[in-house]
C-alpha cells in the first residue's frame, strides 16, 4: 500500500475524506450493475442501498425485491482496522445475512484496490470481538488481503456474485417452513446456494437446471402427499362413518402398492447421484480456488480460451472433417495468469495431427494430448461435429456451445495439476 498523500491532515479530516473516497469508489462499482439508492441517515450500517434491476417489481409490492446492505470501509494504511457491529451480518436466529456485503478499498488513485467480503464470509473468517459495549467484528488489513481472497480482480465475476446472492436471498425471504402442518408448495424452483452457479465447466451439465429438475419433481411429489393429508383429515374429522370410508376408498387409491400394503408412491426422479457428485465436485474447486484467491483468474482463463476459440476458428468456418485443431495455453501456475494461446489448423495425417494409433479410437480425436505446470494442449476435430449445419452462417454460437468438452479437460488439468484430483 502507498504512504497515504495526505498524512499531515488531522486525523479527523482524513477519515472524512477516506470515507467519502470508499464510497464514491463503492458506488461508481456498483452503477454498472444495481439500481443504487439513497437513505437519510446511516441505517442498520448501510452506507450504500442497492436493488437488482427489477422493472417488474417495486419497493410498494407484497412481495418487493430484497434491497442489498453494502457498508464501505477505506484502509489508509496497514494498521488500520474496522469494526463490523454483529447485528448488521447475522440475523436473530444466527444466520449470515445474504443481503450483507463489506467494500474495504485501499490505496491511491494511482493503485485502487478493492475487497469485498459477503456477510456470511465476514461471520466465518473474522474475529468476534466486543468494542464500547457492542459484538461484532474486527476487520484487519493483513486478514483482509491474506492470499488475495477477497479482492476484486475481476469485476463482472464479483457483481455477478453479489446478484446472485441477492436472488437467494429474495427467495430465502419468501418461503414457508415446516411448521405443524405440510408447507405451501409455493416457491422458487430455481433458487440454489450461488456457489453452484460460478462458471465451472464438468462433465455432467448444468448444477443448476439439474437441480431445478429435482426440485420440480419434489414439488411434485409434496403435491401427491399434500392430497393425501387433507384426504386424512376428513377421515379424522368426519361424523358419518360411511362418508369416512368413501375417502378412505380414495385415498387407497392414492397409497396401496401391489401387494396391499400402505404406502405413498414418490418419483424416482427424485434422485441423481451424478449430479451430486458433480456438485461435491464443483464445491471443492470453488473453495479451494476462492481460499487461494485464484478463482476469477481461474473463470478468466476459460474466457481466454473461449475467446481464443472463436476468433481462430469462427472466420475459417466451416472447417473439413479431416482437419485438428490444437490449442496450446501457457500460463503461470502459481497466478493461473495466461501468458499466451496459440492455435494451429493442420490436417490429421499431418506430422503434427494425429498418430495413426490414434485414429482407430473415436475417443482419441479429441483430447487432452500434453499437460504439465504451465502449459496444456488440447487437440479436436470441429469439423466432426454435426450441429454447425443446421447454422452454418452462426458459427460463434456452435463453438460456444463446445465448451463443455474442450474448457472443462482444459481447466480440469489446470486444477489437478496445482490441486490433486477433484473430487466427482
Amino acid at each position: 500500500m502507498k504512504p497515504d498523500s495526505h498524512s499531515d491532515h488531522p486525523t479527523w479530516l482524513k477519515a472524512m475524506s477516506n470515507g467519502a473516497l470508499g464510497e464514491a469508489r463503492a458506488r461508481a462499482f456498483l452503477l454498472d450493475r444495481f439500481w443504487v439508492l439513497e437513505r437519510s441517515v446511516d441505517v442498520q450500517g448501510a452506507d450504500l442501498i442497492i436493488q437488482r434491476r427489477l422493472t417488474g417489481k417495486n419497493l410498494l409490492d407484497r412481495e418487493a425485491p430484497r434491497l442489498g446492505v453494502v457498508q464501505v470501509k477505506f484502509f489508509g494504511t496497514p494498521a488500520t482496522s474496522h469494526f463490523v457491529h454483529k447485528e448488521y451480518v447475522i440475523d436473530d436466529s444466527g444466520t449470515p445475512r445474504d443481503e450483507f456485503f463489506l467494500f474495504c478499498h485501499t490505496g491511491t488513485e494511482e493503485d485502487p484496490r478493492l475487497y469485498i467480503v459477503s456477510g456470511r464470509e465476514l461471520h466465518e473468517t473474522f474475529p468476534p470481538t466486543a468494542r464500547d459495549g457492542h459484538d461484532g467484528y474486527t476487520i484487519s488489513y493483513s486478514r483482509l488481503t491474506t492470499a488475495g481472497r477477497f479482492e476484486v480482480t475481476a469485476p463482472k465475476y464479483s457483481l455477478d456474485r453479489i446478484e446472485r446472492q441477492l436472488e437467494l436471498a429474495e427467495f430465502v425471504k419468501n418461503r414457508r417452513f415446516l411448521a405443524w402442518a405440510l408447507p405451501s408448495v409455493d416457491h422458487d424452483s430455481a433458487a440454489i446456494d450461488p456457489l453452484y452457479r460460478e462458471p465451472i465447466d464438468n462433465w455432467w451439465g448444468d448444477i443448476p437446471e439439474g437441480f431445478q429438475k429435482i426440485k420440480r419433481t419434489a414439488r411434485t411429489a409434496m403435491l401427491n402427499v399434500e392430497e393425501v393429508y387433507t384426504l386424512l383429515g376428513q377421515v379424522a374429522e368426519a361424523t358419518d362413518p360411511l362418508a369416512a370410508e368413501e375417502v378412505l376408498d380414495e385415498i387407497r387409491y392414492h397409497c396401496r402398492d401391489g401387494y396391499g400394503r400402505w404406502s405413498i408412491s414418490l418419483p424416482d426422479r427424485l434422485h441423481d447421484g451424478d449430479l451430486f457428485q458433480v456438485c461435491r465436485r464443483h464445491k471443492k474447486i470453488v473453495d479451494q480456488l476462492r481460499a487461494d484467491g485464484l478463482l476469477d483468474r481461474y473463470l478468466r482463463m476459460k474466457d481466454s480460451l473461449r475467446a481464443e476459440v472463436v476468433a481462430h476458428l469462427a472466420p475459417r468456418w466451416p472447417v473439413s472433417v479431416s482437419t485438428v485443431h490444437r490449442l496450446s495455453m501457457s500460463y503461470d501456475p502459481a497466478t493461473l495468469v495466461v501468458a499466451r494461446i496459440e492455435s494451429r489448423l493442420v490436417e490429421i495425417d499431418d506430422p503434427d495431427g494425429i498418430p495413426e494409433a490414434d485414429q482407430k479410437s473415436p475417443s482419441d480425436l479429441e483430447k487432452l494430448e500434453h499437460s504439465e505446470p504451465g502449459r496444456v494442449v488440447y487437440r479436436w476435430m470441429p469439423g466432426r461435429y454435426g450441429s454447425w449445419k443446421e447454422d452454418a452462417s452462426s458459427p460463434t454460437d456452435f463453438l460456444h456451445s463446445t465448451e463443455f468438452r474442450i474448457y472443462y479437460e482444459c481447466l480440469d488439468a489446470v486444477f489437478t495439476m496445482k490441486y490433486g484430483e477433484a473430487i466427482g
